[in-house]
């Protein structure tokens, strides 16, 4: 399986996840891949952005230190939000008279990790910010950051789409449907937070 399909977000991609008996491996290097990037992301910000971390000031935490302490994290909140995007779309799935078949969305959600990754900066920022206490207020998230984030959210949503038409074997408008619906689900979600 090409990687590039999973960006360019061909139905190949999720039919391999689905049927490519290597592609519990690759899930894992998803995960972990992302729950990196997400570590060391925050680990670079918290340094740039300066102040405390827990009252110890972040020039004296060796930034080995800082990265570790965020990577393992980082690849435990992927596995967490890997499961919830799952539940959630099982839940969409069911709701709209879909198969379910929490294997099949295991699997492709894993394949659509890769699509978050332009929205890791404006995430990362906002839990640098949110776990420093810094003298100087941090401000707003950058504009690049939250550019980076709406292409990441878009193009995790159309990868949904179609993890909808190939596992649940959805028409175009029940699929868009299933993927409008966890998106407002995650959305008052998130706003609860």
């Amino acid at each position: 399986m090409p990687i590039l399909d999973i960006f360019l977000l061909k139905p190949q991609a999720v039919i391999d996840a689905c049927e490519n008996r290597r592609a519990p491996l690759w899930i894992s290097a998803f995960i972990i891949l992302t729950g990196v990037i997400y570590g060391i992301l925050v680990a670079l910000l918290q340094r740039s952005l300066g102040g405390e971390l827990q009252g110890i000031p972040i020039a004296d935490i060796p930034l080995w230190v800082l990265m570790l302490g965020n990577i393992l994290p980082g690849v435990l909140i992927t596995i967490m939000i890997h499961i919830g995007i799952m539940l959630v779309a099982w839940l969409m799935a069911k709701a709209l008279g879909g198969r379910g078949e929490l294997g099949l969305l295991y699997r492709a959600g894993g394949y659509l990790l890769p699509l978050t990754l332009p929205a890791l900066p404006a995430v990362a920022f906002t839990v640098a910010t949110t776990t420093t206490a810094h003298s100087a207020g941090a401000g707003p998230i950058p504009w690049l950051y939250l550019a980076l984030a709406v292409a990441g959210a878009a193009s995790f949503l159309a990868g949904l789409y179609q993890m909808f038409r190939v596992t649940q074997n959805f028409q175009s408008t029940r699929a868009l449907f299933a993927t409008a619906l966890f998106a407002a689900f995650s959305v008052s979600i998130l706003s609860l937070a």
